[in-house]
């Protein structure tokens, strides 16, 4: 940037503010000259600012008394505020701006010049701004400071050094948002040299890197040091702890890493500490929180979420008796809470996703009568819940979902005169009835009861008069609900979830009332009816899940405005109308038909919405369609694309562009023939793969080696040939953990160098499961599915999880040894080679499958288990391997009895599945409720 230091200082987009002591004062035309009037109107008339925002310049010169923002002495404008006038251009060209050469005082803050160049006629008000700014020695406040989503100040020319200069009186420095990119001994240096009794330092996101420079120590009179988001990527500096007087110390997402040193860890920090204010958040720092952290007697805000802290919360805690923030969510806390009744100013207390356990009866509740704000979910906390919460008069908000309290929910009758806005009791253990007397909480605008044992009927209309409330979340809940509101008076409700509830009968026609609605979920109910209702959708309703209900006859009219429409699991008969790709929304991400009777061709229709650029996810799988799948859905912007179980015939599409973005790719279990195109490979960022079950043709896709991502392959049942060898691919597949090539005509032996390169195989991964989370559903997630086959059964993984490993080359006419390189893949879960000609002895390697029996307990399987393996020998079939190869050379040179007593052989590995895998696992194939029960737990367990 070129131009003076006085140019570059007020280049700002949203602020631009340096005081002195002159107040702002409303001007009357009295104190005004004529000139000076002339130049202000000129300076209105080339502002570009918005009319309705402003409050000063469209008022400027209507009378008198209209000349407000200005201070004026001897006639002469000396002091100008525009702040908050809504300027976004002008200034550039403003020459009579230039012209109001007694300025002293000049305020624009929060506008937004959107980046334009500082004009250099600012240098002509020299009694604002001196030469050098560096020369306003006697300055007491510098604040530069930025924040808005446009962009911020960047300090390029001059440097730190040159903009604070020699200002000795400054007391007070605010450059948060401005650009800086410098290390660590160059802004301490600048500050220590040029700055010496600065006592308030502000400078978050600035692009700050560390170290902190010891030379920082010479600021003694540091009371406050702000300096989050900066990447400091240091351990924690030592010298922090020598800043006597520290009344606030603000490092939140700094990077600052490893344990507190000993130096500066809290129990340095005497009984008389000035310390108000520490917030430590999102920093890698670990180590435990040390008991003298009692000592901080006057802290009032501790803010340490997110440091990976583990161990227990020091009882001493409870000695900070002026304590009204408490942030310590998201670290690895252990044990129980502490007591906080002394701390009686605590406002909020932040516990969330630690590991906290223990009851929280004894905490000493009734004495924190300030308390607006609790929040203790996703831990392991149990018992009964208190009470006594639910009679704090300043309480707003109550978290504590995702825990192991259990009892009956108990609510004082009297408790309609309390603030209580937000309730969140989900994912726990309660049981009983609802009390009837938290349908007296009339301020609620937040509760779920979701995923509890709750027993007992609920009648919607009992919510009927909460005018506030905009989310109802009972999903799970156990509770028996009577829908059937003959109205509903909560017209505010934004979100409403009853999945899971057994509700019978048709879709009350109160829900298509609710016009702010966004969000329904009426999934897994048993609703028959899907007449058209009375009144029309909502035009605002984004999100619809229906599925898993009984809904016949024609799909519900689709709002205008969907965003996630799920009709899944139903029994919906008729054809995909024509035209649906008119009424669904342009902004649709997610939209499902799977699991009903739709029969018919997909409409062409869909391609307007599939050419959008938010459609994400389209799944009409299991249903009765027949015809081609459309060539717009290939090209589309889809990340998921599920056609699978249909009656879909032809061709795959080709010419896939290079664009393709799919993540899931299911076309499995139709009539679908020809070669898998080559332009598949387009497709570089495919997670699931699977065509199985078709009638496709051709060699072994080796073309699917460049997309590195792909971690599920399924080709089984079709009429592939050849090898699968790829021995002229560069490429390998790294995170591969499920491949199934069963049921074909492929030959060759089985490939060493491929196997060797399944890495995902060899090693335990994380424990999660692969979905898609759609972008802009807040938050939702299309749930991958593949079904995998186990001794015969076809079993379906609901959630494929990333240590799940296996490996099926069955039913195929592969021959020679079983490579050793597969003992490599340590992580294998599951291995069918049968059915092949595999010849050879069983390598000791597979000895090293974690998961697999060792060759010892294949001793304990008979002969059977082998047979129908020509060339297959060992111990544990009784059969020395020099007869087998002799045998199996003999049966070679007999030419006219080669196919007649050539065999396909089975090669029984099992997988670990021990005696009892019928007794566990067959309920949980056949039984529905056991299946949910077991998903439920997991989920809660992992997730």
């Amino acid at each position: 940037m070129k131009g003076s230091i006085v140019s570059w200082l007020l280049l700002t987009i949203s602020t631009i503010s340096i005081f002195s002591d002159v107040a702002a004062t409303t001007a009357s035309v009295e104190c005004l000259g004529a000139d000076q009037r002339s130049l202000l109107l000129e300076l209105r008339n080339s502002l570009v600012f918005h009319t309705s925002w402003s409050t000063k310049l469209v008022r400027w010169g209507r009378s008198a008394n209209s000349w407000s923002g200005m201070t004026c002495e001897d006639g002469l404008v000396v002091g100008l505020d525009l702040s908050e006038e809504g300027i976004y251009g002008g200034i550039d060209r403003s020459s009579s701006f230039f012209r109001l050469k007694f300025l002293r005082s000049l305020n624009l803050a929060f506008n937004d010049f959107n980046f334009s160049a500082v004009p250099s006629g600012l240098v002509n008000l020299s009694r604002l701004i001196p030469e050098e700014l560096s020369h306003l020695t006697k300055l007491r406040t510098l604040d530069l400071s930025y924040s808005s989503e446009w962009g911020s100040l960047k300090l390029e020319k001059p440097s730190l050094k040159s903009l604070i200069g020699d200002m000795g009186e400054l007391r007070e420095l605010y450059l948060d948002g401005v650009n800086m990119s410098i290390e660590g001994s160059e802004w301490c240096n600048a500050l220590s040299s040029s700055v010496p009794k600065l006592e308030v330092l502000s400078m978050s996101y600035c692009s700050l890197s560390g170290p902190i420079d010891a030379s920082l120590l010479s600021l003694a009179n540091l009371l406050v040091i702000q300096l989050n988001l900066n990447d400091l990527s240091a351990t924690v500096p030592s010298i922090l702890a020598n800043f006597s007087n520290l009344k606030t110390l603000s490092l939140s997402g700094c990077d600052l890493q490893g344990e507190f040193p000993q130096k500066v860890s809290l129990p340095d920090f005497p009984e008389s500490s000035s310390l108000e204010t520490l917030v430590l958040s999102y920093m890698n720092i670990s180590g435990r929180l040390p008991n003298s952290i009692g000592n901080l007697r006057k802290l009032s805000r501790l803010d340490l979420s997110d440091c990976s802290l583990s161990g227990s919360i020091p009882s001493s805690m409870e000695n900070l008796s002026e304590l009204t923030s408490l942030d310590l969510s998201w670290n690895d806390l252990t044990g129980s809470l502490p007591s906080y009744g002394s701390s009686r100013n605590l406002t909020s207390i932040y516990l969330f996703n630690n590991a906290l356990t223990g009851k929280i009866t004894s905490i000493g509740w009734e004495d924190l009568l300030n308390l607006e704000s609790l929040d203790l979910g996703s831990n392991s906390l149990e018992g009964d819940i208190p009470p006594t919460l639910f009679t704090l008069p300043r309480l707003e908000r109550i978290v504590l979902s995702n825990n192991r309290f259990s009892g009956q929910l108990i609510i004082n009758p009297n408790v309609s005169s309390y603030r209580l806005g937000a309730l969140d009791l989900g994912s726990n253990l309660l049981q009983g009835s609802i009390p009837a007397s938290i349908f007296k909480l009339r301020g609620l605008y937040y509760l779920s009861l979701s995923f509890n044992n709750f027993s007992g009927s609920m009648d919607i209309n009992v919510l009927q008069g909460f005018e506030n409330l905009t989310s109802l979340d009972l999903s799970y809940s156990g509770l028996s609900i009577e829908a059937m509101a003959s109205s509903f008076v909560t017209s505010d409700l934004t979100n409403l979830d009853l999945s899971q509830n057994y509700i019978q009968g048709e879709i009350p026609q109160w829900l298509w009332t609710l016009r702010n609605l966004q969000s329904l979920n009426l999934s897994s109910n048993f609703f028959e009816d899907s007449e058209t209702p009375q009144h029309n959708l909502t035009s605002i309703l984004k999100l619809v899940d229906l599925h898993s209900n009984m809904l016949r006859g024609n799909m519900l009219p689709l709002p205008s405005q969907a965003v996630y429409l799920d009709f899944s699991s139903n029994s919906i008969t008729s054809v995909i109308p024509n035209n649906l790709g008119d009424y669904l929304s342009s902004f649709t991400v997610f939209f499902s038909l799977s699991k009903n009777n739709f029969y018919g061709s997909i409409p062409k229709s869909i391609c307007k919405v599939a050419y959008s650029i938010y459609l994400e996810v389209l799944d009409l799988s299991h249903n009765h369609l027949n015809g081609t799948i459309l060539d717009c859905l290939m090209k589309s912007s889809l990340k998921v694309l599920n056609l699978r179980n249909n009656r879909l015939s032809g061709n795959i599409p080709q010419n896939i562009p290079t664009t393709c973005g799919l993540k899931t790719l299911d076309l499995s279990e139709n009539l679908l023939q020809g070669q898998i195109p080559l332009s598949l490979a387009n497709c570089t960022t495919l997670e699931i793969l699977n065509i199985g079950n078709n009638q496709i043709d051709g060699t072994f896709a080796c073309h699917f080696m460049a997309i590195s991502s792909l971690r599920v392959l399924i080709l089984r049942s079709n009429k592939l040939h050849g090898e699968i060898g790829c021995v002229h691919s560069p490429f390998t597949w790294q995170m591969l953990q499920i491949i199934d090539l069963s049921s074909n005509d492929l030959s060759g032996t089985l490939p060493t160098s491929l196997l060797a390169s399944w890495e995902a195989m060899k090693a335990k991964v994380d424990f999660n499961h692969l979905r898609y989370r759609m972008n802009q559903t807040g938050g939702l997630y299309y749930q991958d599915t593949v079904r995998v086959t186990f001794k015969g059964l076809e079993l379906e993984l609901v959630k494929i999880l990333t240590i799940f490993t296996s490996i099926d080359f069955s039913s195929n006419r592969f021959e020679g040894p079983i490579p050793n390189t597969l003992g490599d893949l340590k992580a294998l879960y599951f291995l069918n080679l049968s059915h092949n000609a595999i010849s050879g002895s069983i390598p000791p390697t597979l000895g090293n499958l974690d998961y697999i029996p060792d060759s010892r307990h294949f001793l304990t399987f008979s002969e059977s288990a082998f047979q129908r393996n020509l060339g297959l020998c060992g111990l544990q079939l009784n059969k020395s391997c020099s007869i087998a190869m002799n045998k199996t050379k003999e049966a070679g040179d007999d030419g006219n009895n080669v196919d007649s007593k050539k065999k396909w052989f089975f090669l029984g590995i099992p997988l670990g599945f021990v005696v009892g895998f019928w007794v566990f696992c067959g309920p949980l194939v056949f039984i529905r409720s056991w299946r949910f029960a077991y998903y439920r737990f997991w989920d809660k367990v992992l997730f």
